[in-house]
């Protein structure tokens, strides 16, 4: 792996949000983490300092999905009642209410030029609503089942939709028509998100295959695999060569798409990621889980080492320090925020000593790996007519990728397969090494058990009269104390005292009856 990342920092929510968090939004430009919750309420905090700001934001259920505007002066909001709502972030106030839908509004995005805030929801469609007065402009037609996400491309001309129906649509913005149909996924899709040069559109769902396509042919370009569950989130870096993804088994992978394998993956989260993002020029990823917990990660590349000193540097040092001068340190990476400058520097201390442990769980990579596969047009034939030439090229593309998803089938396979094998492995080596903790256990020579000195017994008959008169004292006052407790006991028994085994006599005491 050329690249790891690091836990530096975490947002705990669980104060008040309920079962878990629902939905994320990152304002870029105020550095601001907005986070909608289970209980309708939203916590904004600070990438400044980690503080938590105040809002007044709050829907009657769960909130699930959340976006910024450009300017982040303002939130929008879409929760469990059908409800969405635009906030003013600067005032607090609620400044729109758009109509009320049947359903859930489960995915939200924004055309920053027209104004118009586009969200997609369980009724099956997707509206375009006015960011001014909420006025309905469009509503989106073509799923026959839930939507559950909805992507704007970064030059507004296109509106990709997923929904459970297996499907993604891509529409235009400017006539709202339905540009192309998508099918490659084998089972619901949860996300889908545009490349920063919007020229690839990724996506994923329930099958755990993340599939990147050609936005201009709509063909599937390639197949990213290597989670077993869910992948309920998908982000690009900024300069569109990673491709983050969270799995609902919390587990984040980071993929190299230059080179068409696995960068990093390990376990993040204790429960399924919501939402992954990078930050600081790629130098942080973001995530947040359902349980209740917010985390920053850094890479590796922005940790600062410590080099060893010389003899020299440390009398200098030592000199500076006389005068109360500091030592010199290497500074991470400007990019990160202050807050968690002091605990990335603390990270490259004890990985300079050898002392770091990391906090996640990593897992073997080496077998994960994709290439792209981009599939020639077929020559015209001008002998045919356009309309037939049309068909015949939609024809081949439903063949084309009716064997791509052939591919990935095989692939699940071997993936499966090749899981099992390392889960094997793993076993295999645990096994191995429990029997060689048993094994050196049982070589060590075992401690001798302390044992109490009693006194020895002998067959003197004299030696046994103080104990017999002790025992007859004994028995005689358990008589009189439970002929005496027969009328002030109050619904207990008393227990006359006996002596034990090992010699230690046990005085009489009341029970309940």
């Amino acid at each position: 792996m050329n690249n790891s990342w690091l836990h530096a920092h975490t947002f705990n929510s669980s104060s008040s949000v309920g079962r878990g968090i629902r939905s994320v939004a990152i304002s870029r430009l105020h550095k601001v983490v907005a986070c909608g919750n289970d209980d309708g309420s939203v916590k904004l905090w600070s990438l400044n300092n980690g503080q938590v700001t105040k809002c007044s934001l709050n829907h009657t259920k769960a909130i699930r999905s959340l976006f910024f505007t450009p300017e982040s002066d303002r939130v929008i909001s879409g929760c469990d009642h059908g409800i969405v709502k635009v906030w003013d972030v600067k005032l607090d106030r609620e400044v729109l209410t758009l109509k009320k839908r049947p359903k859930s509004v489960t995915s939200i995005a924004l055309l920053p030029t027209y104004k118009l805030i586009v969200s997609g929801g369980d009724d099956n469609y997707v509206k375009i609503n006015s960011l001014e007065d909420g006025q309905e402009i469009k509503i989106l037609k073509g799923h026959s089942s839930y939507v559950q996400s909805v992507a704007v491309s970064p030059d507004e001309s296109l509106i990709a939709t997923a929904g459970c129906d297996c499907a993604i649509k891509l529409w235009s913005t400017s006539t709202y028509e339905e540009l192309a149909s998508l099918s490659g996924h084998s089972d619901k899709v949860r996300v889908v998100t545009f490349s920063p040069d919007g020229k690839i559109l990724a996506s994923s769902g329930d099958d755990g295959d993340i599939i990147l396509w050609d936005v201009t042919s709509g063909m599937s370009v390639a197949t990213v695999q290597g989670h077993s569950c869910s992948v309920r989130s998908l982000a690009f870096s900024s300069n569109g060569r990673f491709l983050a993804s969270g799995a609902s088994d919390g587990y984040i992978s980071v993929w190299d798409l230059v080179g068409g394998s696995l960068s990093y993956t390990f376990r993040a989260h204790s429960q399924s990621i919501v939402s992954v993002a990078f930050e600081s020029n790629n130098q942080l990823i973001i995530s947040s889980s359902r349980d209740k917990e917010i985390k920053v990660w850094v890479s590796e590349r922005a940790v600062p080492r410590l080099l060893k000193k010389g003899f020299v540097k440390k009398v200098v040092e030592f000199i500076r320090s006389l005068f109360g001068k500091k030592p010199d340190r290497p500074e991470p990476t400007p990019f990160l925020p202050r807050f968690v400058r002091e605990s990335v520097y603390k990270i490259g201390q004890q990985i300079s000593k050898g002392s770091y442990k990391s906090q996640t769980d990593q897992i073997e990579s080496n077998t994960y790996s994709f290439q792209w596969s981009i599939s020639s047009l077929p020559e015209r034939d001008m002998q045919v007519s356009l309309d037939e030439w049309k068909r015949l090229l939609k024809e081949w593309q439903r063949t084309e990728e009716k064997r791509k998803k052939e591919e990935r089938t095989k692939e699940r396979l071997r993936l499966r397969e090749e899981r099992l094998r390392i889960d094997r492995q793993r076993e295999e080596r645990l096994g191995r090494e429990q029997q060689l903790r048993e094994a050196k256990f049982q070589s060590q020579p075992k401690r001798e058990e302390r044992t109490v000195d009693r006194p020895k017994t002998t067959d003197n008959s004299n030696s046994s009269k103080p104990k017999e008169a002790e025992n007859d004292f004994w028995n005689a006052l358990g008589s009189v104390l439970s002929s005496m407790s027969s009328s002030s006991s109050g619904g207990k028994t008393y227990v006359q005292g006996y002596r034990r085994k090992d010699g230690t006599h046990v005085k009489g005491h009341y029970r309940n009856k």
